[in-house]
């Protein structure tokens, strides 16, 4: 009978209203199970898009080049507050490719990536589904993975203090199209 009751206690307490919100979205195993209220995660992606350049000259001329690949780092410091988790994004230039500076953003943020705040939102449900999915969908970097090249042309890095994880994210999935903001 004791057994019984204990279940029955356990069982109401993790399927109560006690749990917040977004516990149910998020997956053992993922970076996001382990924040606590007021730490922060930091993801960095880096992609590549095709783009034209155009250089107006002093003279009020428009000169047009041909098209090229460029690297576009984002970064999204997602904190966790107790009502869920609010973002600070953020956006770099676009780098010459191959960007093989990429790589030293797991051991430290540089100046030179001249990140720029862009805005601040609030994740919801089907924001965090999104992260949850990188995450899931992502395969380890290796080495040789570690710069944006043709082979690796769109990564992640997600950061929780000192540990984080290179991703390798196959197919044109970029979190700033994909999250609602």
């Amino acid at each position: 009978m004791r057994a019984l009751i204990f279940c029955l206690i356990i069982f109401n307490y993790f399927y109560s209203g006690a749990q917040p919100a977004d516990s149910t979205l998020v997956l053992t195993g993922s970076v996001l199970k382990n924040v606590q209220v007021g730490d922060s995660i930091t993801y960095y992606q880096c992609h590549v898009e095709e783009a034209v350049q155009q250089i107006t000259t002093a003279s009020g001329q428009t000169l047009t080049g041909k098209p090229d690949r460029y690297s576009i780092t984002e970064k999204y410091v997602i904190r966790k507050t107790s009502s869920g988790y609010s973002v600070n994004y953020y956006s770099s230039a676009m780098t010459a490719f191959p960007n093989r500076r990429f790589s030293g953003l797991k051991v430290r943020e540089r100046p030179y990536w001249l990140f720029k705040y862009e805005k601040t939102f609030v994740l919801n449900d089907h924001d965090i589904k999104v992260l949850l999915a990188f995450e899931k969908k992502g395969r380890e970097a290796i080495e040789y993975d570690y710069a944006i090249t043709k082979y690796t042309t769109n990564q992640l890095i997600i950061k929780h203090k000192k540990n984080f994880k290179q991703l390798v994210i196959d197919g044109n999935y970029v979190l700033s199209k994909m999250i609602a903001h």
